[in-house]
């Protein structure tokens, strides 16, 4: 997706919105902050330019004042999540122990109706999703120490 139009081109904004376009799943402005880091060589000196994460908010709030992004606050961490709008309707399951979000195949609301009220007296415009479990990693690691523990977890 191109970097859009109506919005003031700078150097920030650019790798950010490069960054959430081909990251492929929903990410924290940490985890971008770390990115661009990364992407962002400094001019001929073979080091690393920083990305200073608040310069990475301030690219986000334009993004999102905008409407060009989505960010979810999932209730495992006051970080929000952000994705390039148009890029998809995403739910996640988070894992209990280790706190990594694995995207759930589908929408349990497949149906528009799903979400009306009662009284048909308030308009839904969006919604969130989160499952909690465990992860594989999780679940083969907590097997591995009931059994060294002497319990099979089994009643």
């Amino acid at each position: 997706m191109e970097y859009p139009k109506n919005l003031r081109k700078t150097k920030t904004r650019t790798i950010v919105w490069e960054i959430l376009n081909h990251a492929g799943k929903p990410l924290s402005a940490r985890q971008i902050a770390q990115l661009a880091s990364k992407e962002n060589p400094s001019e001929g000196k073979g080091e690393q330019t920083p990305i200073w994460l608040s310069s990475v908010y301030r690219a986000l709030d334009a993004f999102e004042k905008e409407n060009l992004v989505n960010k979810t606050v999932l209730s495992d961490s006051p970080e929000g999540i952000y994705t390039i709008k148009g890029s998809g309707h995403h739910h996640y399951a988070i894992c209990m122990n280790c706190k990594s979000r694995t995207e759930l195949k589908h929408c349990p609301f497949v149906e528009e109706t799903a979400l009306d009220t009662k009284d048909e007296d308030f308009m839904v415009v969006g919604h969130t999703v989160e499952v909690f479990g465990y992860c594989k990693k999780c679940r083969t690691k907590m097997e591995k120490e009931n059994v060294r523990n002497g319990s099979t977890g089994k009643g």
